[in-house]
Formats: C-alpha cells, sequence, structure tokens
C-alpha cells in the first residue's frame, strides 16, 4: 500500500470513514431473546479519494438476555454494493496490493 496507516486513520486512531446505521428494525422475542435487522452504509475520505460510499448492506443481529443485561450473540454482515475499499484499513490484501 502506497499510503501509510497513520493517513487511513486520524489522530484519535480511528478508521478515516464514517458508518451510517438506519432502518433499525428489533423484535424481541421473548423475555431472553431478541433479533433486529439494519441497513448500513460506510464512507470513506482520504487525500487523493473523495468522500464517497464504499460499502453498504445490512446486519443480522440475535441477543439474549443474561442476568438482566442484553448482549449480542451473533451478528452477520451481508455486504450489498461495494465501491473502492482498496485504501481502508479492513481491506484484504490482495485489494492494497499493487
Amino acid at each position: 500500500m502506497s499510503m501509510g496507516l497513520d493517513r487511513l486513520v486520524h489522530v484519535d486512531d480511528t478508521p478515516r470513514t464514517w458508518h451510517s446505521v438506519s432502518n433499525v428494525i428489533v423484535e424481541v422475542e421473548s423475555e431472553t431473546a431478541a433479533s433486529s435487522i439494519c441497513y448500513f452504509t460506510v464512507h470513506q475520505e482520504l487525500p487523493g479519494l473523495p468522500l464517497q460510499p464504499i460499502v453498504t448492506g445490512r446486519y443480522i443481529d440475535r441477543f439474549e438476555r443474561h442476568d438482566g443485561t442484553w448482549r449480542f450473540v451473533l451478528r452477520e454482515v451481508e455486504g450489498r454494493l461495494f465501491g473502492d475499499v482498496s485504501k481502508h484499513v479492513a481491506a484484504p490484501a490482495e485489494a492494497t496490493a499493487g
């Protein structure tokens, strides 16, 4: 990758991306089980890469309640549309090679 990791993250070490989550639907199935589905878009902006959506998709989550506290049990991530993810922190090695 020609761009150093320091250019892919902000000063506080967070990725230079913005994750937008919408249309959250939660279904409480019982006193101890629930599920949800929501849609996400990840935007990225870097020097030389204008602000743009780089991936969209949905999260499918399952929750369980233990000792009065709700906790994640499972998160499925279904990517739907992909843009230029070659400069994303989590890009696969083959996407950043070159």
